[in-house]
């Protein structure tokens, strides 16, 4: 029997359901003691998802394919996150459908971005940075939510995977702490967030207290 308390938020964009696959997976595979390796394990979430190995193997890495390419990268400089959740979420099948009718003029530099993150330099990832399915995703908030963080300090502000939630980069840890209190004051559901540098793992149990 096992219990998933789930965090993040639905139709955000934020890969919230991989995210329990992958802890589910790992805490499957401790108590059967079934020891699978890493590749083993990313093997069975790409049957459950495009983005649970990325989920399983966690820290920063360039993805590819349909989530099954994962080239492990430096740790991303450092920064804050400032990811905002609207009023309304985001279909993923519907976003997607929506890119194969329409397209994007959003073309992100992958090789500009691996290049940024090997280079420590922040600056230049956010430049590389883009989301083509900003354009489709039906997220009427997103321009609004990007701005409102640019104008709090972020050095780029960029919807979340498929919609609906919007994320800010920043540079100085008290800004973004600055930025989530006044998005706060508009949308019910603003995280800060650091760059993680593993993916899900298994913690040891609470110790009892008395």
């Amino acid at each position: 029997e096992m219990e998933v308390r789930k965090a993040a938020p639905v139709r955000a964009g934020m890969a919230g359901g991989s995210a329990d696959a992958a802890a589910v997976l790992l805490g499957l595979d401790a108590p059967y003691d079934a020891r699978l390796s890493m590749s083993e394990l990313c093997a069975l979430g790409a049957a459950l998802g495009a983005d649970v190995p990325f989920a399983l193997l966690g820290g920063t890495c360039r993805v590819q394919g349909k989530g099954d390419l994962l080239r492990p990268l430096p740790p991303c400089p450092d920064c804050r996150f400032v990811a905002v959740m609207p009023s309304v979420g985001v279909s993923t099948p519907a976003a997607f459908a929506a890119y194969d009718r329409v397209g994007s003029t959003i073309h992100p530099d992958g090789e500009a971005a691996e290049a940024a993150v090997r280079a420590g330099d922040l600056a230049a990832l956010c430049a590389a940075m883009g989301n083509a399915l900003e354009e489709c995703s039906g997220a009427k908030e997103t321009p609004h939510i990007k701005e409102l963080l640019v104008q709090n300090g972020a050095k780029q502000a960029l919807m979340t995977g498929s919609g609906a939630a919007v994320f800010g980069v920043f540079d100085d840890p008290e800004r973004a702490e600055a930025a989530r209190a006044a998005l706060a004051k508009e949308y019910r559901q603003v995280y800060l967030a650091s760059p993680d540098r593993g993916g899900a793992r298994v913690l040891p149990p609470p110790k009892r207290r008395g």
